[in-house]
C-alpha cells in the first residue's frame, strides 16, 4: 500500500475503543484496496468477514468475538461501486452489532463509521485517507439501525447524488485554501490529504446548509464557481496557481526551476534505473498480459483484485529470478558487468562482497530500487512541473491580474460564507444526531 500510495492518512483513529468490541463500517469505493487499508491501517484484532451471513451459526461467531472485544470491518453495500454516494446498504451489519450486543457481558460493542478517501483511486501514487467517525450506539430494530449506519457512512464519505457536485465541492475547497495560504504565508505548505478531506466536508456542510438557508444566493455562488474553475482547467491552471505567482515573475526564479530539474533528472540515468527496469517491467507487462486476456470478462472489483493478486504472486518470483541471474553475471569469471566496475561505486562494492551475500542482497535490492525509482520521478516529475509553471507565470498573453481579482472576489465571499458559520472542526462544532447529515447542526455565528 505505502509503494501504490504515496500518502496514506488516516485521521481520528482514537475514535475506535480499545475496551470493547466494534462494528467498522464503510462505503465501498476502491475493492481490494478498501480491504488492505481497514485491515492494515485501524487498530485491534478484526474478525475475518466475507461480506456474507450465510447461516445463524456465522452470525453467532463473528458475534461472539465482537462482544469478546474484537473487531469487524463490514461493508453493508456488498459489492464495489464508482458511485458519488453510497448504495443501498444489506443489513448484516446492523445483525451483527445488535446480536454482539446482546452477547456482551462487559461494555457494549458499538459502531465505528469510517470515510475511505481516494484523489484518484485507478491512477499509481495518488493519496488516500481514511477518517474514523464518532462511536453509534447499538439500539433499536434491524431496520432503525440499518437506516442509522446508512446516514453515517453516506456522511462520512461525503456522499453526494452526483459527481459534478461532488468536483464542485472539492473545487470550491481548493479556493477557498488558496486564498487563506495567500492572507497567511505560513499555510502555504502543502497540506495532507487527511487536511483536504476535513476542507471538503466543511464546504459541503456549508453548501448543503446554505441550499436550504437561501437557495438563490447558493445557485448564484455554484454558478461563480463551476465558471471559475472551468476558466483555470482551460489554462490547465489550479488556484493555488494563481494566488502563489509571484509579484516580480524575474528570470533567477525561471533559472532555478530549470536547475532543480536537471538535477532531479540527473539521478534517473544510473544502476537504480537499470535495476528498476530489470525488476519491475517484465512483470508489469506479465500482470498487463494476465488482465487483457482474463480481465476483461470480469466486473470492475474483481478485475482489480485479480490484477493485484497476479503482482502479488508474479513480482516476488521475477525478483527471485532475477536475483539468481545478477548474482550468476556478477560472480561469474566472464561476466560482462565486471568491465563496468570502475564505472559504479555499487557494482564494485558488489564486486567486494563475499558470494553468501550477494544474493539475499540483491533479492532486497529488486524491489527497493523500484520503489526509490518512483520517488526519483515523482521528484522530477514535480520540478517539472514547476518549470512549466514558471513559463505560464512569465507568459505576457495570460490575463493575470483579471484572473487573480476573480479569484480573490469569490474566494473572498466563499471564506465569509464559511467564517459565518460554526462546521466541522470547530471548537463549537455539535456532532449531529445518529444518521443525520452535517448540514443538520451548522449554526451561524
Amino acid at each position: 500500500m505505502s509503494t501504490w500510495f504515496r500518502e496514506i492518512s488516516i485521521i481520528d483513529v482514537e475514535n475506535i475503543p480499545t475496551d470493547r468490541g466494534a462494528i467498522i463500517v464503510s462505503w465501498h469505493p476502491g475493492g481490494l484496496f478498501d480491504k488492505m487499508l481497514t485491515k492494515r491501517l485501524l487498530p485491534g484484532e478484526q474478525v475475518a468477514f466475507d461480506g456474507l451471513i450465510d447461516d445463524d451459526e456465522e452470525l453467532e461467531h463473528i458475534a461472539s468475538k465482537v462482544a469478546a472485544g474484537n473487531n469487524v470491518v463490514v461493508f453493508p453495500e456488498g459489492e464495489s461501486h464508482d458511485s458519488p454516494n453510497i448504495k443501498k446498504i444489506r443489513d448484516c451489519a446492523a445483525k451483527i452489532a445488535l446480536r454482539s450486543v446482546e452477547l456482551s457481558q462487559g461494555e457494549c460493542p458499538v459502531i465505528i463509521p469510517v470515510g475511505i478517501h481516494y484523489s484518484r483511486k485507478s491512477y499509481f501514487r495518488e493519496r488516500v485517507a481514511l477518517t474514523v467517525e464518532r462511536p453509534i450506539e447499538v439500539k433499536g430494530s434491524i431496520e432503525e439501525l440499518s437506516d442509522i449506519i446508512y446516514g453515517e457512512i453516506s456522511r462520512a464519505s461525503l456522499s453526494r447524488e452526483h459527481w459534478k457536485d461532488r468536483e464542485l465541492i472539492w473545487k470550491a475547497s481548493s479556493i477557498i485554501r488558496a486564498e487563506r495560504a495567500r492572507l497567511n504565508p505560513d499555510l502555504a505548505e502543502r497540506t495532507s490529504y487527511g487536511e483536504d478531506v476535513l476542507g471538503a466536508r466543511r464546504v459541503r456542510a456549508a453548501w448543503e446548509w446554505l441550499a436550504i438557508d437561501d437557495s438563490t444566493k447558493c445557485e448564484a455562488l455554484e454558478t461563480r464557481t463551476r465558471d471559475h474553475m472551468s476558466k483555470l482547467k482551460s489554462f490547465n491552471l489550479k488556484p493555488h496557481h494563481v494566488d502563489s505567482r509571484p509579484h516580480s515573475v524575474s528570470n533567477k526564479g525561471f533559472v532555478k526551476s530549470i536547475a532543480q530539474w536537471l538535477f532531479a533528472w540527473s539521478f534517473m540515468l544510473g544502476f537504480v534505473t537499470w535495476s528498476a527496469i530489470i525488476g519491475s517491467i517484465p512483470p508489469f507487462f506479465a500482470v498487463v498480459s494476465v488482465d487483457r486476456i482474463f480481465g476483461s470478462k470480469l466486473d470492475q472489483s474483481r478485475r482489480g483484485a485479480l490484477k493485484l493478486y497476479t503482482a502479488f504472486v508474479v513480482y516476488p518470483i521475477w525478483w527471485i529470478l532475477s536475483a539468481w541471474a545478477f548474482t550468476w553475471a556478477l560472480l561469474s569469471d566472464s561476466s560482462p558487468l565486471a568491465g563496468l566496475a570502475e564505472y559504479s561505486l555499487i557494482l564494485e562494492f558488489l564486486f567486494s562482497l563475499p558470494a553468501y551475500a550477494v544474493y539475499p542482497l540483491l533479492l532486497w535490492w529488486m524491489p527497493t530500487a523500484g520503489k526509490l525509482q518512483v520517488k526519483l520521478y515523482s521528484r522530477g516529475t514535480i520540478s517539472w512541473r514547476r518549470m512549466r509553471l514558471w513559463v505560464k507565470w512569465r507568459d505576457s498573453s495570460f490575463d493575470w491580474e483579471t484572473l487573480c481579482q476573480s479569484q480573490q472576489s469569490l474566494a473572498s465571499d466563499l471564506v465569509q460564507i464559511g467564517d459565518n458559520l460554526v462546521l466541522p472542526g470547530d471548537k463549537e462544532w455539535k456532532e449531529p444526531m445518529a444518521g443525520k447529515d452535517d448540514f443538520s447542526s451548522v449554526i451561524r455565528r
